[in-house]
């Protein structure tokens, strides 16, 4: 499906836009280095690619070594790629077949914003769809178009499209098994020297087996899964007794709440305090560069696309950083699961004193302040705009009198 993306402009008033058109899947696409598109499909608080990788080049553009001999494949010691029975044409539909080095390296041969999965990763996506015994069926692609039959309990209700890209072995012999296993690799080293964590699934059950251990100069298929949070924590702002909570983003620790502090320069929506207890409080441009607590500061823009960046950038990381449902976001909050732990709330705006009615879109749009001004008007501010149709963000301009949420980003020691 394509997916249409509103532009909006914030709390200069515009008319409401028509609802999008929405399905299930996919919420985006992303690129690898070689340009091959994967779609990005919410599972749970994570974000999947539906297909499996294609790329035969690390995200720094270093080349992912082609190996089409047995005995040269055995005993890789670096990451290398294959074809199904050395057959390119089954990269289409099935992708390549990596070695766990492949998998395994820094370099890392996923889009921008994804990595290669550990094994606890897979399983927290096993376990949210209900454990290993049912999880392989709702994972795998149902029919027989590329699944032997009978391709049993597969119903693909989690949308992942596992397909079976078949195996090569250690010894580098193709296992005769395309069409009957569907086998991926983590990121994850096993106890066993010379082994890494995979996950596999066949066509005779409906279950998926976990925590293998497999030699690690097996030929499987590999999926990415988009960056996320970790290390949730507390800040107590000692100015008024207030906590919020924090995550870790890549090497950034973010609020994962909009600011609540009560100050000239700041409203609560409509001027009712209930809001702002939920959705922090607006601020205009010169408060909202000075309300951060100590230690913490409102983020340039320059922190904020590090931010984005490490999300998958500004087409795909809003679904990651939106909270997900409709309690605080109108529906359909296209593609939001929070799988970064940011929780962008839609606590709209404060339209400045010289136009009529103050508050505007609550539930409809999260702005959020940078400290930067417009590189063009140097009179504006710029923001970050989230909006409930869409997984995008929009780094915009407004006058600095409107009133937007402030998120506050912890001092680089």
């Amino acid at each position: 499906m394509s997916i249409i993306i509103f532009l909006s402009s914030g709390c200069k008033k515009t008319t409401e836009p028509e609802p999008t058109l929405l399905g299930t899947d996919p919420i985006g696409i992303v690129y690898d280095f070689d340009n091959n598109s994967y779609n990005l499909i919410p599972i749970g608080n994570q974000g999947w690619l539906r297909e499996n990788m294609k790329a035969v080049h690390y995200r720094n553009g270093d080349s992912i070594p082609y190996i089409t001999g047995d005995s040269e494949w055995k005993y890789a010691t670096l990451g290398a790629w294959c074809d199904y029975n050395n057959d390119s044409q089954h990269v289409k539909e099935y992708g390549h077949l990596y070695n766990w080095q492949a998998a395994h390296d820094s370099r890392n041969l996923c889009p921008e914003g994804f990595h290669v999965p550990t094994n606890d990763e897979y399983n927290a996506l096993i376990n949210f769809l209900g454990g290993w015994t049912v999880a392989g069926g709702k994972m795998k692609e149902k029919g027989t178009t590329h699944w032997t039959y009978p391709n049993s309990g597969a119903n693909n209700s989690s949308s992942f499209t596992a397909l079976p890209g078949g195996s090569r072995s250690w010894t580098g012999t193709f296992e005769g098994d395309l069409g009957t296993y569907a086998g991926f690799w983590s990121s994850s080293a096993a106890p066993t020297s010379g082994y890494g964590y995979s996950v596999w699934m066949d066509n005779e059950e409906g279950d998926i087996s976990n925590n293998d251990e497999l030699d690690e100069s097996y030929g499987l298929s590999i999926r990415c899964i988009q960056n996320s949070g970790s290390n949730p924590g507390l800040l107590l702002d000692h100015r008024d007794g207030k906590i919020y909570k924090t995550i870790e983003i890549g090497t950034q620790t973010w609020m994962a709440e909009n600011l609540n502090l009560d100050t000239a320069g700041s409203w609560a929506y409509n001027d009712d305090e209930a809001n702002a207890a939920v959705y922090g409080r607006l601020y205009d441009f010169a408060t909202s560069g000075k309300v951060c607590p100590e230690g913490w500061h409102l983020p340039d823009t320059a922190e904020w696309n590090k931010l984005i960046n490490h999300l998958g950038g500004y087409w795909v990381a809003g679904g990651t950083m939106k909270e997900s449902g409709t309690a605080h976001w109108d529906s359909p909050n296209y593609g939001a699961f929070n799988g970064s732990g940011f929780a962008a709330l839609a606590a709209g705006c404060r339209i400045p004193d010289s136009y009529p009615g103050h508050y505007y879109a609550l539930k409809v749009y999260a702005n959020f302040w940078t400290s930067s001004v417009s590189e063009y008007t140097h009179t504006e501010g710029v923001y970050q705009q989230f909006v409930f149709q869409s997984i995008s963000i929009w780094p915009l301009t407004d006058d600095k009198g409107t009133g937007y949420s402030v998120r506050c980003l912890k001092n680089e020691k």
